[in-house]
């Protein structure tokens, strides 16, 4: 991530959780890239759109890519977590819609990674119909961002929910036009398919309970016990650098979705799993 200071912060975040009817409070590890955490580059924290090998559609993409600013994503980024947190927030989808004469641009994500995508019961808050799922909407950053690009090239969004190791399958195929689902150009990945100028750029943290001895730690080595278990999620390089850069802990590597893992967090069979700083932020309540 560019700009980073030096140091592993520890970001304290209360969050009240429902777990076998008591209250669990989790807080967050934030680890920065360099020496005292998570070695990464910017191809793994930067954000971009996925495209299928020589999409005509990529050069259209970066142009308006390049008039979003850091600051920008930022003020969405801060926007997309509050309408998680905050039940008074509101949010007006800057897309416009007018002129949609260029096509259909399907894009595919989870709408299961908030605050970069998921799922809702209506359309508030600039929220798009999931078009294979009746009767359900997906809304954040990555919505947001897929219906500016729309907007920009003159095309209808449609949005399509795909688990995460379908989707460079379905850009490949063409199912999808895109993958806009907060995924990182990593070298393995450019090998498949081609990426967008960035939309965002994160870093890692590791998310756990309050209380745990995690927190006390400053370093990536200092988490790498024996006793510790973290997971991470499949098919992301969150889950490659995690095993690359640590050797006591014990690797979770089967739970597949955020869902799962804090749920696994929740009931204590994990000390912690990785995830971007903008998902810890959105089980602040």
């Amino acid at each position: 991530m560019k700009n980073m200071k030096m140091g592993l912060l520890v970001a304290s975040i209360l969050v009240l959780a429902a777990c076998n009817g008591q209250q669990v409070e989790f807080d967050y590890v934030r680890l920065q890239n360099n020496s005292s955490g998570f070695v990464t580059d910017d191809g793994d924290t930067a954000i971009a759109i996925g495209l299928k090998k020589g999409s005509t559609l990529k050069a259209d993409m970066d142009a308006f890519l390049s008039t979003l600013t850091p600051s920008y994503w930022s003020e969405l980024m801060t926007d997309m977590v509050a309408l998680r947190v905050d039940n008074k927030a509101t949010y007006v989808t800057r897309a416009d819609y007018s002129d949609v004469t260029g096509g259909v641009l399907k894009v595919g994500m989870e709408c299961a990674y908030e605050p970069f995508n998921w799922t809702q019961k209506n359309d508030s808050n600039g929220a798009q119909p999931i078009a294979n799922i009746s009767g359900k909407y997906a809304n954040g950053y990555d919505v947001q961002i897929a219906a500016q690009v729309a907007s920009a090239l003159h095309m209808k969004l449609e949005i399509y929910a795909y688990e995460w190791d379908a989707l460079l399958p379905a850009v490949n195929s063409g199912a999808i036009t895109a993958i806009i689902a907060g995924m990182s150009p990593t070298e393995e990945r450019l090998q498949e398919i081609d990426f967008s100028a960035n939309y965002y750029q994160s870093n890692l943290v590791v998310i756990t309970r309050k209380g745990n001895k995690l927190l006390n730690c400053n370093s990536l080595q200092e988490i790498d016990q024996a006793d510790v278990k973290i997971a991470a999620q499949p098919g992301t390089f969150h889950l490659d650098a995690l095993k690359a850069q640590t050797k006591n802990l014990t690797v979770v590597e089967n739970l597949n979705d955020f869902t799962a893992m804090r749920i696994a967090l929740e009931a204590g069979s994990i000390d912690g799993y990785i995830a971007e700083e903008p998902t810890a932020l959105t089980i602040c309540k």
